[in-house]
């Protein structure tokens, strides 16, 4: 990803859209700076906005207030056909009648760019895996392949932003992630900026450079897929995004680094670190979120070890191959563990078995309340 610090100007700005559907508010007053060369993600439930401002993007819909601007240069009003802009669509939209080369063909002849269209046309199609297809029907390839096809048609026009709503949506587990490396790999060998829809949080996560998390028409969080994951910066976040374990506290103290937290079942209050401007003050109410990875399970006979620490029991738990998830009742509510399998072991602790639990201090999110 290109250092956006270094830039002097975004390749495209959202600059406080709205867009308004007979008096309700799809997207509402987003700004998003996206740099040349990045994949970002637009992530998501069904009805909060993202494939509306992705619409917007590529000349669709026309904002009710806001600006979206190209370059610094503003397209808010702009036709599609006058934006270098590619889309991808969900349901791909290929023209069956036509051949694979000729689909790919297809918009560098409707604009007119016909100097050298052979080799460009067989040079994207190489890129995406396609040689030898060019004879080819649409409907005598498989979806996997349609869904190229489709790539290959919005990037051999070489626009400056390249729009995908949610491509991979209709393929089968194995075969989207397949097509998910593809994609980061000819994204990161065009530099072409990608902005990518989808609701599938995995996806999300595994491609993007910088994820705009949405929620309601808004942006919750813009920020890295690590920081996304790892720091998220409101509950809708931290439970959309993977699985968390979310936990009322109160902040006891507060210095210059982080905050002394209570949790009800835990007898001691801890230490946690905070981010630079949280805000969280002395008697604040927060939540705290910790990933189930991250929680550590023992025999509660143990001895007490380093962290926050407290007593819960097993209500169920369940294999998926490499860990074992346990569902677990708590004083401080219901929490998730997530633990490696060890072949030969079994799961180690049945259901209605009493546990120590506890995770490590620096591994807590401390979120608003």
């Amino acid at each position: 990803m290109p250092d956006t610090a270094t830039l002097s100007q975004p390749i495209l700005q959202i600059d406080a859209v709205t867009k308004e559907f007979d008096g309700t508010t799809a997207v509402d007053r987003v700004t998003l700076d996206v740099a040349e060369g990045e994949f970002v993600t637009l992530l998501g439930p069904s009805g909060c906005g993202k494939s509306t401002l992705l619409r917007m993007m590529a000349g669709f819909e026309t904002p009710t207030s806001g600006r979206i601007l190209m370059r610094g240069e503003d397209m808010s009003k702009d036709p599609a056909y006058e934006r270098e802009i590619g889309l991808v669509f969900q349901n791909l939209a290929l023209f069956p009648h036509m051949n694979v080369y000729d689909n790919v063909a297809f918009g560098l002849r409707a604009r007119k760019r016909t100097e050298g269209l052979d080799r460009k046309v067989r040079d994207i199609l190489a890129l995406v895996g396609l040689e030898g297809f060019e004879t080819r029907r649409t409907g005598q390839i498989s979806g996997g392949q349609r869904q190229r096809v489709a790539l290959a048609r919005s990037l051999v026009t070489s626009p400056d932003v390249l729009l995908l709503d949610e491509p991979l949506s209709a393929l089968d587990l194995k075969l989207r992630r397949q097509l998910q490396v593809e994609l980061k790999r000819i994204q990161k060998e065009t530099g072409i900026t990608f902005i990518f829809v989808t609701h599938d949080q995995e996806e999300a996560l595994s491609m993007s450079d910088r994820i705009a998390v949405m929620n309601a028409g808004r942006v919750e969080q813009f920020s890295s897929a690590v920081e996304t994951y790892h720091h998220p910066q409101t509950r809708f976040v931290a439970q959309f995004v993977g699985e968390t374990n979310l936990v009322e506290a109160r902040a006891v103290s507060r210095d210059a680094v982080g905050a002394v937290l209570a949790v009800d079942g835990i007898d001691q209050p801890f230490s946690v670190p905070l981010v630079e401007g949280s805000g969280i003050g002395a008697g604040d109410s927060v939540w705290i979120s910790i990933r189930p990875e991250y929680m550590t399970l023992g025999p509660n006979t143990d001895p007490a070890p380093t962290g926050p620490t407290l007593t819960g029991q097993v209500v169920s738990h369940s294999f998926s191959g490499s860990t074992v998830t346990y569902a677990l009742d708590s004083a401080a509510g219901p929490l998730l563990a997530q633990v490696p399998f060890r072949a030969g072991e079994g799961h180690p602790f049945p259901n209605g078995e009493t546990v120590q639990i506890s995770w490590a201090a620096d591994t807590t999110t401390v979120i608003p309340g």
